[in-house]
């Protein structure tokens, strides 16, 4: 009966614990931070108490993905419940994330910067981390200048503003450029405030592009630009700087609306062409190298500051059009003639083929006018036919040098190419680069053939074959032809074609190889030459008779 009253008080202190420790317990819920302690470490996981006798689980990937070491039985750790059914899942991935997301808020809210590391490059910008977010970088957001390169950035932590941030859907914007802007914007004002133009400053290369490269002048960037750099034609800056290298420069652009300031090594050298008057003539031979090719010539270094200019039509004898990378490679090594200095516009002429001998003046030396020679016919044209001398020169024939007594348009159509011809030598003009040959003269020209027995004033017998208005034709020996005006025909005599006549020559014109002819005159001379002898032959008689007074009277008439 004691032992049953005894037992009854201890009974109800052990309900009033078991209700007490239901009323300490509470639900767990999704999103929960809870701190507990690690009762075990298992070999993908650790098993955290976390009250009201429930245990829960976190991936030891969660630690390795932040760096940290696992965590031992008997540790303290805070972590957010992620699932509650059946197995409670916890994350300590999830706390840090929310830390960080009050850490942006803030860098929101105070317009501060945080700590971002660039990942991985993806399209249109770059992925970074923000101490377990995953944010995004727009590639225009990345520095101030453009033409940083993914391995410059990749690895690399930063301080970075945030342009635009959501938990729901996450999304975090950044920006490097920004604050790097701003902190430039700082020191250029004050930059901007202690210089002017053609001060001169020291700095260090910074980056090195195309164009041109970047000078560190206390926090403010300069552009030098590649044509400022030095005297000297230069393709890249790496030619002649070096990043980190210290240099010395003056500046010749200050822009404070804009922010821009351009400075120059190049001005603190002395100008190459302040003696380009005293060193340089037309005439003299110079060596040089091709620094630049263009469509129209090649520019040529005499000496550092100093170029010349090879038009392309200087650059070959037999070439006028030529291209100028048939002929010529940049850094060439060449032997030049100087044609023009021009100290004003800063211009040398040079000549490539000046320096070689010519081949006009050299074949015409070797083939003088008048000397005969074979060649093929290397072209056809309208106007004659080339003939191919050697390799590099050719001749004309020119269809009025073809035949001296057919038609050049006619003869020409005999010819093909390919055809090896005999030619005479007739001229060659070194200075506008031509040869000129003939056929027909390796014949004698009939025309002068005839013409050598015969002058002006001469008589002459031939056959008319042709009366035409105004004027007959007479053919006065073979492809020879003379033209008879009508009116130096007498109305009492007729032509007809096929009639032989006799007439003096009155006018020759060598070259349309003309003869006119007159009938009238010869008759006249005829007729004076008929009382000239009868006078001779009466000369001892005082007086002329009857006949000879009628002539004299009829020749003063036709007078």
């Amino acid at each position: 009966m004691v032992n049953e009253q005894a037992a009854i008080p201890e009974e109800e202190s052990f309900k009033a614990m078991f209700e007490a420790s239901l009323k300490e317990e509470r639900p767990l819920r999704k999103g929960e931070s809870v701190r507990g302690m690690v009762v075990e470490v298992r070999a993908e996981q650790v098993i955290m108490d976390v009250g009201g006798k429930n245990e829960g689980s976190i991936s030891i990937a969660e630690f390795e993905k932040l760096g940290l070491d696992t965590p031992k039985a008997g540790d303290e750790i805070d972590a957010v419940i992620l699932f509650t059914g059946g197995s409670i899942r916890l994350s300590i991935l999830e706390g840090k994330r929310r830390e960080q997301w009050l850490k942006i808020d803030a860098v929101v809210a105070e317009n501060t910067t945080i700590e971002a590391t660039v990942t991985s490059e993806v399209k249109g910008g770059y992925r970074v981390d923000l101490g377990g977010l995953q944010g995004f970088m727009p590639r225009s957001e990345v520095d101030i200048h453009a033409g940083i390169q993914a391995n410059q950035l990749i690895g690399h932590a930063y301080q970075v503003a945030i342009l635009e941030s959501s938990q729901r859907p996450e999304n975090i914007v950044v920006s490097r450029k920004k604050p790097i802007a701003e902190k430039a914007a700082v020191a250029r004002a004050k930059f901007f405030e202690g210089v002017a133009l053609g001060d001169r400053v020291t700095g260090g290369v910074k980056r090195l592009t195309d164009f041109g490269a970047f000078v560190d002048l206390g926090g403010v960037d300069a552009l030098l630009h590649v044509s400022d750099m030095t005297w000297r034609r230069i393709a890249h800056a790496s030619e002649v700087l070096t990043l980190g290298q210290s240099i010395a420069a003056e500046i010749i652009k200050l822009n404070p609306e804009s922010g821009k300031i351009s400075i120059s090594t190049k001005i603190l050298q002395e100008d190459p062409w302040n003696h380009v008057a005293t060193t340089y003539e037309a005439g003299m031979r110079l060596t040089g190298t091709v620094r630049k090719l263009l469509d129209f010539g090649a520019v040529v270094e005499l000496e550092a500051g100093v170029e010349g200019m090879i038009h392309r039509s200087e650059m070959s004898w037999t070439r006028s059009d030529v291209n100028p990378t048939e002929i010529l490679v940049e850094g060439d090594v060449v032997d030049v003639a100087v044609l023009e200095v021009d100290e004003k516009q800063r211009r040398i002429r040079l000549s490539l083929k000046e320096v070689a001998e010519n081949p006009w003046q050299a074949w015409m030396t070797e083939h003088p006018e008048g000397s005969r020679l074979t060649g093929k016919i290397r072209n056809i044209t309208e106007f004659g036919f080339f003939v191919a001398l050697n390799s590099e020169l050719d001749g004309l024939v020119h269809i009025g040098n073809l035949s001296w007594t057919e038609s050049g348009q006619d003869v020409i159509q005999n010819y093909q190419k390919g055809q090896e011809v005999e030619c005479v030598v007739l001229g060659v003009d070194v200075a506008k680069q031509r040869i000129a040959l003939g056929i027909k003269q390796l014949q004698d020209d009939p025309f002068e053939v005839f013409m050598a027995g015969v002058k002006r004033g001469a008589a002459v017998k031939g056959t008319v074959i042709e009366v035409a208005s105004g004027a007959a034709w007479v053919q006065l020996g073979e492809h020879v032809r003379a033209r008879l005006a009508l009116r130096e025909v007498p109305r009492d005599q007729s032509l007809n074609a096929g009639d032989e006549i006799e007439a003096k020559v009155i006018d020759v014109n060598r070259r349309r190889k003309q003869v006119d002819l007159s009938i009238r005159q010869f008759l006249s001379d005829e007729e004076r030459e008929a009382v000239r002898e009868y006078s001779q032959s009466v000369d001892q008689d005082d007086a002329p008779s009857a006949l000879a007074l009628a002539l004299q009277r009829s020749l003063e008439q036709q007078k």
